[in-house]
């Protein structure tokens, strides 16, 4: 009689389980707008941190420009939002670590911002500052589309910004993007994921998003405990932007690869700033790597046997 309890209880509990799956479950669908960053058999795409945050001072157009005209496939940057709603390029919560003034973006109107020197505490391997004293402002987001508005390049932009701020930081972000139709060239990312809903709401998944934590931790446990083969919607979440290791998980394998391609979803790794690193990455098949010293993965690129960008500069006339 107990045998026949236990066999009954097991049965039971199998049909929860099942019930659950199936109530709980959908179909595996592909990422939203994914592919369009996946590079297939090409080379990882390079891109420049912060526009090459060892070579130039971050987040300036002497950045942009410089890593521009050395030969990258997408620059990447950071905004924050002034006191009167302006997006301008800056990492940190204050001015303090970057430029020659002190206090919070967010606390600074927009000429208050661009009064600053951001070349102002900058180093470069040898321990120089070639911008010394040149006064390069941080930038509104309309300056840096306006500028490579005619240029080849993608754009990768982070909202630094959270809640209801982050919600403002999406709307001017995206009206910025959609009156210059540059939708197709930019992918945002944060980690506050109420940010990221905000983008995606307000241009109606036009515009290609990273995943938060929440979303990246599913699309990658998942694949890897093989539940995707009965489940995954990886929605929005279409570029997974992630470190080499995370939480003790190693998530430098082909393996973390391929599975996000098979649901859409392109794999970028940050920030890589070694050789052995960039190699690896090539290796594996990553479809971009974010990096402060993009000469230095231009040389892993080409050693591995693939062209690599042209050099880009901006004309004015």
């Amino acid at each position: 009689m107990q045998d026949l309890n236990q066999s009954k209880t097991r049965k039971i509990l199998i049909g929860v389980v099942i019930t659950i799956l199936l109530i709980s479950s959908g179909p595996r669908l592909d990422s939203d707008l994914g592919h369009e960053w996946i590079v297939g058999d090409e080379r990882p795409l390079i891109i420049a941190h912060r526009g090459g945050s060892i070579i130039f001072p971050e987040n300036t157009m002497v950045a942009f420009e410089g890593a521009a005209k050395l030969g990258v496939d997408v620059i990447e940057m950071d905004f924050q939002l002034t006191s009167d709603d302006k997006l301008v390029t800056m990492h940190d919560d204050s001015v303090d670590r970057t430029t020659n003034g002190t206090g919070l973006v967010r606390e600074m109107n927009l000429e208050q911002i661009q009064n600053l020197d951001a070349s102002t505490n900058f180093l470069d391997i040898y321990g120089e500052n070639p911008w010394n004293n040149s006064h390069l402002a941080p930038l509104t987001i309309d300056q840096v589309l306006d500028r490579f508005l005619d240029s080849p390049h993608r754009l990768s932009f982070e909202i630094k910004n959270e809640g209801l701020e982050g919600e403002i930081a999406a709307e001017v972000m995206y009206d910025a993007i959609q009156i210059r139709q540059m939708e197709k060239r930019v992918e945002i990312g944060s980690f506050h994921i109420e940010s990221l809903h905000a983008i995606r709401d307000i241009s109606n998944g036009s515009i290609a998003t990273s995943g938060a934590e929440s979303e990246i931790e599913k699309c990658i446990l998942f694949p890897m405990i093989q539940l995707d083969r009965w489940w995954l919607d990886p929605g929005s979440a279409s570029v997974l932007q992630i470190p080499m290791e995370w939480g003790g998980i190693n998530l430098a394998t082909k393996g973390i690869v391929d599975r996000a391609h098979q649901h859409g979803q392109a794999v970028q790794y940050w920030t890589i700033n070694d050789r052995e690193s960039m190699d690896h990455l090539i290796e594996i098949g990553a479809d971009g790597i974010m990096t402060d010293d993009p000469i230095l993965l231009r040389e892993a690129i080409l050693d591995a046997g693939f062209e690599l960008p042209e050099s880009w500069e901006y004309n004015d006339s």
